[in-house]
């Protein structure tokens, strides 16, 4: 049986390595969150080029800006979806998404007060 000097300078290396290995898990992390936060910026940049592209008169003119009032809340991590709006979002929301992509598509003004 090894002696436990041995058994616990065997432990402290295993531990090394397992630091290491986490510090390694949250330097990817930070970079991917990095990513997530200029893409992020990148979309929002791109929706507004859409939707400053498209001059409409009257009402959906209004509803323009109303989508662009959107993009700045959801870029300052609120929800804009209609299950959680307002509330601070901890990460990506696929129903937000939703709606950005919905509203950017060509037909996306509503006609006939629907």
């Amino acid at each position: 049986m090894p002696s436990l000097l041995k058994r616990a300078k065997d432990l402290e290396i295993k531990l090394h390595a397992l630091m290491a290995e986490v510090q390694e898990l949250k330097n990817e992390v930070l970079e991917m969150e990095e990513e997530n936060t200029r893409l992020r910026r990148e979309l929002a940049a791109v929706y507004r080029e859409g939707c400053s592209g498209v001059k409409s008169p009257g009402e959906a003119d209004v509803m323009y800006r109303g989508f662009i009032n959107l993009l700045d809340l959801y870029d300052q991590e609120y929800h804009i979806c209609n299950l959680y709006f307002g509330r601070r979002r901890a990460g990506e929301c696929l129903f937000c998404m939703a709606f950005l992509r919905k509203e950017m598509e060509p037909n996306a003004t509503r006609e006939g007060g629907a």
